[in-house]
């Protein structure tokens, strides 16, 4: 939520002016592929990932619009804070913006829309801190 990206923001930037970046990623959908001679079922898969693409399409305008409210009510505090929402590998995507950007810290946080297993964010977490040498901290909102 902003109000939990505001305080942890605050706590760690404080008042060096430092910037914050907000960085979600959306894990490409994967239509079923069907195998059918029928055209049907050439129909279905086309139809299948029509509709994947756009729920995709919509999930990325939606998380842009909500990071970018969270990201200007940063903002107003004080902190200089942007938002950017990419689809791809959460790992590949958070290192190589990491990188790219210069960053000195990472945070990945817990949540998702489908909500995220421990396994699944550990293996998160790792994969980022095999290409990073700046640390990652991994928090879960209750």
């Amino acid at each position: 939520s902003a109000g939990l990206a505001i305080s942890n923001a605050k706590e760690i930037v404080g008042s060096s002016g430092t910037e914050v970046i907000l960085f979600h990623v959306v894990s490409p959908e994967n239509p079923l592929v069907m195998h059918d001679e029928h055209i049907g079922g050439v129909q279905a898969a086309a139809d299948v990932y029509e509709a994947a693409q756009y729920d995709e399409t919509k999930h990325v305008a939606d998380q842009s619009e909500t990071m970018q409210a969270a990201a200007e009510e940063i903002s107003a505090t004080g902190i200089n804070a942007t938002s950017q929402v990419v689809v791809g590998s959460a790992p590949a995507e958070i290192a190589k913006a990491a990188i790219d950007q210069s960053v000195d810290l990472v945070i990945i946080s817990t949540h998702a829309r489908r909500g995220v297993s421990r396994a699944f964010l550990g293996s998160v977490a790792d994969e980022v801190m095999k290409e990073l040498e700046v640390p990652v901290m991994v928090v879960r909102r209750s």
